[in-house]
């Protein structure tokens, strides 16, 4: 194992998995993208320069590889095992191919991919803290290329972006309990 990997990785465990389960909506899957994410992760842990931001450069290797998984699908048709004694649950909006498209052109984050009441909770947010937590958190920017993009500077992308965590946080506790995510402190931006 490359030397600092787990220290590097374990802090952001918890938003990575958080992540994954956002793009997925399901908890095996999410687990899968997450596994996949953090073997992608060790193997170019060598090209990681020390100082960058740990947690992007998790969140674009899973975005990445939720992409290629899309890919994947709409090339071979997907099977699985139905047990016909269950009901049936109700067909998905989603759509692998438009959720793909969507990605590789740079819309706005799909914010119906997150539950109801994590997508209440952002709603509640202010549009300045809003479009910056989206914009880092479900495109994967970074604060510089986020401070670029809306022109404000970069002091004030970070505090927008740690205050709205900090409400989410407050906001989503018993719901990131009651689901099984852990509620672990952000790292200072």
């Amino acid at each position: 194992m490359h030397v600092g990997f787990e220290s590097a990785v374990l802090p952001h465990l918890g938003s990575v998995r958080a992540f994954a389960m956002s793009l997925v909506r399901e908890t095996s899957g999410a687990e899968d993208l997450l596994q996949d994410t953090l073997l992608r992760a060790l193997r170019g842990f060598g090209t990681f320069k020390q100082g960058t931001d740990c947690r992007s450069w998790l969140f674009r290797i899973c975005k990445n590889r939720f992409i290629d998984l899309c890919r994947l699908r709409t090339r071979r048709p997907f099977h699985e095992d139905i047990d016909v004694t269950q009901p049936l649950a109700p067909a998905s909006t989603w759509d692998v191919q438009q959720e793909q498209q969507r990605i590789e052109k740079g819309d706005e984050p799909r914010l119906d991919l997150l539950g109801d009441r994590v997508r209440a909770a952002i709603d509640q947010l202010p549009d300045d803290f809003r479009a910056p937590l989206l914009m880092c958190d479900l495109d994967g920017l970074g604060y510089q290329e986020i401070a670029d993009k809306l022109m404000v500077p970069l002091g004030t992308i970070r505090s927008r972006i740690s205050r709205a965590r900090g409400r989410l946080r407050e906001e989503l506790h018993d719901y990131a309990r009651d689901n099984g995510f852990t509620i672990e402190k952000m790292p200072a931006a």
